[in-house]
């Protein structure tokens, strides 16, 4: 199934006498470009009508093997996302694509607990059955991170294979992920925050507490220090301090790391500008991250 989302260099001309030239090939062709998630999803419907359990999704730049995505779909199973996880010590991994990935791996950790090596990676393979009735907002790169959370919150099991990723000269690199994209992926992160803290989202997964599964003590203390000061800079401390026990509480982390932080932070507010408070805030978490490996073998 090939998805022409909205090409204009004579792709969806290509692909078209691609599909016709032998059965079992499918395109489905956007007059105008409307976002990788839009195409994932016109896809994956199609796959569920024609009747398939699993789908598996290659990205078109070339970046992903063959072989990998063979072995995914060997590996596939009608219950599991099941994610490639690309090597992020290349000497050629691009810096900007890598600082994604891990900004995206802990908002993934701080909404479900689970340690995703690589939760943007393109080659998946699908559940259709299990993810029919997920519905994402996103339209474009962040509806897979999107997808991912909801899936987890649902009860499908989320599983990384490990695969070889081929990055092109930076010249002949092509990406389309641009400041809107930055910009969605973090409108994407703060309302998955919201429904998480706020609406009591809760997780059909049977082995207890979903925000408990892979616990990280040391980032679970690191993120217990950034609640509580990242809210005592933005709020007064009469309303700082309830509210950043309660999000920390909310998120299974710290609450007491959380409330003295709130406190130590308004203090360090009065004598320094809010800058560098916020300097002292993340270095402290950073040092309690650290100093916390004896906890934790993560």
């Amino acid at each position: 199934i090939v998805v022409d989302d909205g090409s204009d260099d004579g792709t969806g001309e290509w692909a078209a006498t691609w599909c016709a030239a032998a059965p079992l090939r499918w395109l489905i062709r956007f007059e105008r470009n409307r976002g990788k998630g839009a195409a994932l999803v016109a896809g994956l419907a199609h796959a569920r009508t024609l009747g398939y359990d699993v789908a598996l999704s290659v990205d078109s730049d070339g970046q992903h093997r063959i072989e990998d995505a063979l072995r995914l779909a060997e590996l596939a199973r009608p219950d599991c996302l099941m994610l490639g996880a690309r090597d992020d010590r290349l000497r050629e991994y691009p810096a900007r694509s890598l600082f994604g990935r891990r900004l995206w791996s802990l908002g993934v950790r701080s909404l479900t607990g689970l340690g995703v090596g690589d939760p943007v990676c393109g080659l998946r393979c699908y559940p259709l059955a299990a993810i029919a009735q997920i519905d994402c907002r996103a339209g474009r790169y962040a509806w897979e991170e999107e997808l991912l959370v909801r899936a987890a919150w649902s009860g499908v099991t989320i599983d990384e294979v490990p695969i070889t990723a081929v990055y092109l000269p930076a010249g002949e690199r092509v990406s389309h992920f641009g400041l809107l994209d930055w910009t969605e992926s973090f409108r994407v992160y703060l309302a998955l925050a919201f429904s998480r803290i706020l609406l009591r989202v809760r997780s059909s997964v049977p082995n207890g507490p979903l925000l408990r599964r892979e616990r990280s003590w040391r980032r679970i203390l690191g993120m217990s220090v950034l609640v509580g000061g990242a809210i005592s800079l933005a709020l007064p401390l009469a309303i700082a301090l309830p509210l950043a026990t309660w999000t920390a509480w909310r998120l299974h982390a710290g609450w007491p790391i959380a409330a003295a932080t709130a406190v130590g932070a308004a203090w360090f507010a009065t004598h320094m500008p809010a800058l560098a408070t916020l300097a002292v805030v993340a270095g402290f978490a950073l040092l309690v991250t650290q100093a916390a490996r004896c906890l934790c073998n993560n």
